[in-house]
């Protein structure tokens, strides 16, 4: 395994050759990239860094009643893989968040049964593979797709192939899954991991229950009875996690996805969450 990481929002602001300089620097040996093109594959593989996985576009598109929108999100995604093949990238991220969120989950899940199979299909000849985080969206709806097993074990019956898992516990956590029994059943379809940790607040939970707080804004990544905060710092058992993969001969890369409030005001904090990151897992992933 390798440990990578995906970029957080405070290196937008430098060249990005100068952050692959810097994760090389900090012991990270992967990252992952938003939009293929030549500049960043270029910056990345020059620095010594493998390209884990590239952001897969048209996705919400995919999943629309508008005719138009699902030719337009087939054939952004079918570009967008055809890149990552011709430049040696094997594996696509995304998230499955619908075009129209009030139309329910199941509905929702029949147009993408009829829309993104055969775009992993073309994924999967050309060599590429697409993997789904399962963040379930943005309340109060919490629409996205793919984000709990009873979707997954659908998903994976309706699209066997091209298509695995971005396998990131913090999501399972924080809607009271057991993210070592999912991974357990799953860990045979997880193509990328990514490293974040979620955490509990009591206090916070006693004051208003997992309805979020009345008088002030909860704090960033979070809705302070829980939060996302960089691995090791929460309730996921790493090395646990780690051997599972190891169990199922999972040789990919563990990427360091950071969104923790705590870490987050600037690139100083940024670099020392991403730093104390590496340092944790590098304890533990081999």
């Amino acid at each position: 395994m390798k440990i990578g990481l995906r970029i957080p929002g405070a290196a937008g602001q430098m060249p990005f050759s100068e952050f692959c300089a810097w994760c090389k620097k900090n012991g990270f040996e992967a990252i992952d990239i938003g939009q293929i093109t030549n500049e960043v594959v270029e910056a990345a593989t020059g620095a010594g860094l493998t390209i884990g996985t590239a952001d897969l576009p048209g996705t919400r598109d995919l999943i629309s009643l508008n005719s138009a929108k699902v030719k337009a999100g087939a054939e952004a995604a079918k570009s967008a893989i055809s890149a990552a093949a011709e430049n040696g990238i094997s594996i696509m991220f995304c998230v499955f968040v619908p075009d129209d969120a009030s139309l329910g989950r199941a509905k929702n899940y029949e147009i993408w049964k009829e829309n993104f199979p055969a775009v992993a299909e073309f994924a999967a000849e050309k060599g590429v593979s697409i993997a789904v985080e399962g963040w379930p969206g943005g309340g109060p709806e919490y629409p996205a797709l793919g984000c709990t097993p009873e979707m997954w074990r659908a998903m994976f019956a309706d699209c066997p192939n091209g298509f695995g898992l971005n396998y990131d516990p913090s999501h399972l956590v924080r809607i009271g899954i057991d993210h070592e029994r999912a991974l357990d059943e799953f860990a045979h379809k997880v193509l990328h991991v990514h490293a974040k940790d979620t955490v509990f607040d009591q206090e916070a939970l006693y004051l208003h229950g997992n309805l979020g707080p009345v008088f002030r804004n909860p704090r960033g990544f979070g809705e302070d009875w829980w939060r996302y905060t960089i691995p090791g710092d929460g309730v996921v058992d790493w090395l646990k996690v780690v051997q599972r993969l190891e169990d199922e001969s999972f040789d990919g890369i563990v990427s360091v996805e950071l969104e923790d409030y705590r870490y987050w005001k600037d690139w100083p904090a940024q670099a020392d969450g991403l730093r104390r990151s590496q340092s944790f897992l590098s304890n533990i992933v081999r």
